[in-house]
């Protein structure tokens, strides 16, 4: 990922540790084009792509959506691993659309 994101309610930031990110804050709609833009830069180098959602106190449906639509468009052995704190409520959020089916998106708490 290029650098980093910030605003008034987000930072992104890119994984120290791992080809990804890490969010802080509220991630609303306004933030999908950045969150697009720095997945897809990393979907082109590594397999497994990790967003962090740890510190995120606030996941908007249309974020969450992106992230999924991210995961459908990669190929296995490439997946998105999204970690998230029970707050989230994300597996209860992804399996009421049908989404847990998804081979590529895979769930993980923070």
């Amino acid at each position: 990922m290029r650098g980093y994101f910030t605003d008034d309610q987000l930072l992104m930031l890119p994984l120290a540790d791992h080809p990804g990110l890490r969010l802080h804050g509220e991630a609303l709609s306004a933030h999908r084009g950045p969150l697009v833009v720095a997945l897809t830069d990393e979907a082109t180098r590594t397999e497994e792509i990790v967003i962090d959602l740890t510190d995120v106190r606030f996941l908007a449906n249309s974020v969450l959506e992106t992230l999924v639509l991210l995961a459908i468009r990669l190929s296995p052995p490439q997946h998105l691993l999204v970690r998230g704190g029970a707050g989230l409520k994300l597996r209860e959020r992804i399996a009421v659309r049908g989404w847990d089916r998804v081979k590529t998106l895979q769930l993980a708490d923070g």
